[in-house]
């Protein structure tokens, strides 16, 4: 009798059930625990909780709004050429889900779990993000939100930096076929 109380297949020999989580709940021999040391795990983690800051936010502030905009019929409720009358829904829509929240809530979380799999962020992608918040900055003003955008930017170029000046680690398996047997 075997303490191994897993299922088991038989076809031919016995084999192991694959257990594909949807959250993973192990940490692979690749995955640092001080993935957060990098300052792009920073910016990362500042685009998260900007991103979702904006949405909420943002959303919540217009949220007679979008009871209107519910009651009213949710679809097709906002165009690009919006009449005098429909112009608050446009503008809620724009600011708060159409806004640039929910793609950067997106690379944040991108980023940091490229990070927490040792792979670094290429460094292009933190210096297209400042030249851009500077462009917003010259257009429309340095405020708080070009400010977080331009550090985020700055964060992760430091970050792919840094990366570059360290040694590097060896490769994660890239399937599971080719990870060790557990």
């Amino acid at each position: 009798m075997t303490d191994d109380l897993r299922p088991r297949i038989r076809a031919g020999r016995t084999r192991r059930l694959v257990h594909m989580p949807i959250i993973e709940t192990h940490s692979d021999p690749t995955t640092s625990r001080t993935w957060w040391h990098s300052p792009a795990a920073w910016g990362g983690l500042l685009a998260v909780c900007g991103g979702v800051f904006h949405t909420v936010v943002s959303a919540l502030m217009r949220r007679d709004v979008w009871s209107q905009m519910i009651d009213d019929g949710f679809f097709n409720t906002v165009t690009l050429e919006p009449s005098a009358d429909r112009l608050a829904a446009a503008e809620a829509f724009w600011f708060s889900v159409g806004s640039f929240g929910v793609p950067l809530l997106l690379l944040g979380s991108l980023v940091t779990w490229l990070l927490r799999r040792g792979v670094p962020v290429p460094g292009w992608l933190g210096s297209g993000l400042a030249a851009w918040a500077v462009l917003i900055g010259l257009v429309s003003g340095f405020d708080g939100g070009t400010l977080v955008l331009l550090t985020i930017g700055v964060l992760l170029a430091a970050g792919a930096w840094t990366a570059g000046r360290l040694p590097r680690r060896p490769a994660a398996p890239s399937s599971i076929a080719d990870s060790p047997a557990r």
